[in-house]
């Protein structure tokens, strides 16, 4: 997975090194991918100021997290016990 300027998350196959999905809802320059349970899911924050949750595999976001006063989350991690994610 990579995270790139152009508002776009791309999917590649390490095996023959070329994009087999690409991820499009953000409107800004994405700031981060973090994996979530255990790899299924994954979430993306973005200069937009959105929080995203993909399933893996499907370029449909699956949740939106955003309020008008919120600011860009440029750093993201999971909780030890994989039950919280912190941004």
């Amino acid at each position: 997975m990579a995270g790139c300027s152009n508002r776009k998350i791309l999917q590649f196959d390490i095996n023959t090194k070329e994009v087999v999905q690409q991820y499009e809802e953000h409107l800004g320059s994405i700031d981060t991918v973090t994996f979530i349970e255990n790899g299924r899911r994954f979430v993306s924050t973005s200069d937009d100021k959105k929080i995203f949750v993909w399933e893996f595999g499907i370029p449909v976001v699956a949740k939106h997290i955003s309020e008008p006063d919120m600011h860009a989350v440029p750093a993201t991690a999971m909780h030890p016990n994989d039950k919280y994610f912190v941004g």
